[in-house]
Parts: structure tokens; sequence; C-alpha cells
């Protein structure tokens, strides 16, 4: 069994906050964010709103139910299909945040060393990023309380740098205006915004859902957690965007993206060469806490699902430290050959510029991935109502936010973001194809609580 009783409410905090790391947003997810154009702090707002109503939700689930399930435990609620099906669309979506992560950090290396140093790498070199990665499954592997204890000390350090900077930018730029909390570009470049970009800024404080079984007092501090993990790294995920489109300039927000590094512009023109050189460094522990994150997370699900008989009961395997080890081997393994199969699609075809499209479809693939995964965690609750105004009203705020945001963000989609959502459309048939063949042998139940 998993070991309880190892995680205490500012742990879970911590340990969410990998994922979540201000540090990336700052750096990678503003860019996407950026198809809201000057309205990017807007749609930072209407994430950050999204994401209460999605984790009141969460919340209300964590007082009644505690597992190594996670989301898909949920989703029980709604029936055994959702539930199955959403226990391999964790998977996915888990796996393509760590993907556009790599993917990013592979496309800025060398443009941001160039620009900062002036010496000029080919960029593939980029690749060396992959590197940091061995910590983070070390991490995972040494168990929770080794896990979280490195994420505190690195979440304070990033989100002490964050908000120092912003702070700095907006103090020394000129372009201070209310206009960006308006849709002033429109609802479609607001709503694309979201979906690229705000929506997956606060993506990943369900991944403490998962630690149910190793969490002390997990029915009152994994809700809470959830709660005030949205509520810090929304307002932070606000002052940065801002911070960035007045330090960029509102005017220029069509050149925001189209520059790769723009967050390094930022810097040094507001606060010289030294403290971008900083930033540069601190870019490489997002691939340390992401991943750990997503790891320790990810094995709870897969471990879960060997208990119930969806895959095979090999993945129930733990370690002298607690960790699911074999579920985190199959886990470095379907990583590692999305990684390879990613970077020979998206490199051979469209040269270097192809780490962007690789950026851009997974992070939408991730994006569509948890917003699906939300819709069926809000009926499910939907379902299992014990009070209209939490389990009902605000669920169904929630999804009807997701199914307008999705509707205008994807309309009339075109590359790479229409190639996202034909993935997400096959795994699914691949899921729904599956699951007749292991309906009878699945062991989807409330026993473990």
């Amino acid at each position: 069994m998993l070991k309880s009783n190892s995680i205490g409410l500012s742990g879970l905090i911590f340990q969410g906050m990998g994922q979540l790391s201000p540090l990336f947003t700052f750096d990678g997810i503003i860019s996407v964010a950026a198809f809201a154009l000057g309205a990017s702090p807007l749609a930072f707002i209407i994430g950050m709103i999204a994401s209460l109503l999605t984790g009141n939700t969460l919340y209300q689930f964590s007082k009644r139910t505690a597992s190594a399930r996670g989301y898909y435990g949920y989703a029980m609620y709604g029936g055994r299909p959702l539930s199955f099906y959403v226990a391999f669309l964790y998977i996915i979506y888990q796996m393509a945040n760590m993907l556009f992560v790599i993917s990013f950090l592979i496309m800025i290396f060398s443009p941001a060393l160039s620009y900062l140093t002036g010496i000029n790498v080919p960029g593939y070199y980029g690749l060396l990023t992959i590197i940091i990665i061995i910590p983070a499954f070390y991490a995972v592997y040494s168990g929770i309380r080794a896990s979280f204890k490195t994420q505190l000390i690195i979440n304070l350090i990033e989100i002490a740098f964050i908000i120092i900077v912003s702070f700095s930018v907006i103090l020394t730029s000129k372009d201070n205006s209310y206009i960006v909390f308006t849709p002033v570009s429109g609802y479609k470049n607001l709503f694309l915004g979201f979906i690229t970009g705000s929506f997956l800024a606060y993506t990943g404080y369900g991944s403490i859902v998962s630690l149910g079984e190793e969490a002390r007092e997990p029915r009152k501090n994994i809700g809470l957690a959830v709660m005030l993990m949205i509520l810090i790294i929304g307002l932070i995920d606000v002052l940065i965007s801002y911070s960035l489109v007045i330090g960029f300039g509102i005017g220029k927000m069509y050149d925001f993206s189209n520059t790769i590094i723009p967050a390094f512009i930022v810097i040094r023109n507001h606060l010289g060469i030294y403290a971008s050189v900083l930033f540069f460094a601190l870019n490489f522990v997002i691939i340390y806490t992401l991943f750990n994150t997503v790891l320790t997370s990810l094995t709870r699900n897969i471990y879960a699902m060997a208990r119930d008989n969806i895959i095979n009961k090999m993945f129930l395997k733990l370690n002298k430290n607690g960790t699911p080890v074999n579920a985190l081997y199959l886990s470095i393994l379907i990583f590692a050959v999305s990684l390879i199969i990613s970077l020979m699609v998206f490199y051979k075809y469209y040269g270097y510029n192809g780490f962007l499209d690789a950026f851009i479809f997974f992070a939408t693939l991730s994006t569509m991935a948890t917003l699906i995964i939300h819709i069926i965690v809000n009926t499910s609750l939907s379902v299992n109502k014990r009070s209209f105004v939490y389990d009902v009203l605000m669920p169904g705020i929630s999804s009807i936010i997701i199914l307008i945001a999705m509707y205008y963000a994807l309309i009339d989609a075109a590359f790479p973001f229409n190639y996202s959502i034909i993935a997400i459309v096959l795994y699914s048939l691949m899921v729904m194809i599956l699951y007749p063949f292991k309906m009878h042998k699945h062991n989807l139940n409330y026993s473990i609580k």
C-alpha cells in the first residue's frame, strides 16, 4: 500500500505548485496566452474564475472520497464508462504537459543564449535541457517526502523572483493602462488566449487529488490546498500577464509571440542583462518542478488503474520509498517514445520552427484534455448532488464557461491547433474501442475511500 500520512497541507500546496510554475507562465505560457493580444490579463482573470469554479468541484468531491484514483475516482459517480475514459485521458493530459514544456525549452535555448551572450549555437543544442529531467525522475523515485521538500524550496525562490521582476517592470513602464482588462482584441482572440494559455496556466492544481491515500487528513486538506493554490497562483499570474503586456507594449502584441523570447526582452529592457541571465538559469528548474509533480500524480493514477484491473497488475509494485516504481518506468517509457516521435515529425517537416508548433500542439492538447476531464467531473458531481449551489449551479457555470471558450477558440482552428483536436478525438476513439473488452474485468467501485 501507499504510505499514508506522508504529506500535510503545506506539502500538498507546494507539490501542486510544481505544475503551476509561475516562472513557466512568465516564460512560456504567456507566449500562447498572448493570442488574446492586449487582453491577456483579462484572459488570466477569466482563467482564474473558471479554475475556482472547477476547483470547487474538486473541493466538494475531496470531502467525500480520497484515493490514488484522482480525477477518475471522482468521475466514477457519473458512471463506470466515464471513469474508465477519464483514467486514460489523464495519461495523455499529463504526457502533453511534459512534452509542451520540453518543446518550449528546447525551442528557446539557442535564441535566448544568443540574445543574452551573443554566443550562437545550433538549435539542437536545446536538447541538452532534457538532462534536467533525470533529477526529477530520481526525486519521484525517492518518494513523496523527498519530492515535496525540494518543491517547497524551489517554488519559494520562483515566486519571490517573479514578484520582484513583475513589480519592477510595472514601475519602469510608461504603458500602464486598464484597457488590458477589456476584450480589446475581440472575443475570439480573448478565448483563444484562454484555451491555449491562461486556463493552461492554472491546470495542475488537480495533480494533488491522486495523493488522497498519502495525505494527512485528505478529506480536509486536499480540497483546501486546491483552492489556496488557485488563489495564490491566480493573483501571481494576473500580475505576470499585466507586467509583460505593458512591459512589451500594448500596441506591439502582434509581435509578442513571434519573438519566441518576449520575457527575456522585457526583463533585459527593464532590469538589465544580469537579471536576464539569472532568469535564463532559473528556466531549467521548471523542468524539475513540473516533471516532479506530473510524474508523482501520473504514477498514482496508473497504480490505481492497476488496482482496479484496468491495466496489468504489475504496475502495483512499490519500491521501499512507497513509489509505484513500475508505473514510473511506464511513464518514462511513454514520455521518451512520444518525445522522439514528436521531435522527428515536427523538426523533420517544419525545421527549427517545428519546436514552436510542437509547443502549441501539446499545450492545446493538454488544455483540451483537462477541459474535457473537468466537464465530466462537473457532471459527475451534479449527479451526486448534496447541495444545489455547490454541486449543481457552480459546476454548471464552470462547464458553460468551458464550452463557450472552446467554441470561440477552436472554430475555424488552423495548424497546429486543428491537429490537437484530431489527436484528442482519435485517442478518445481508441479508449472507447478498448472499453468493451475491459468492462467485465475492471473493478471500478467505491471501495477505496
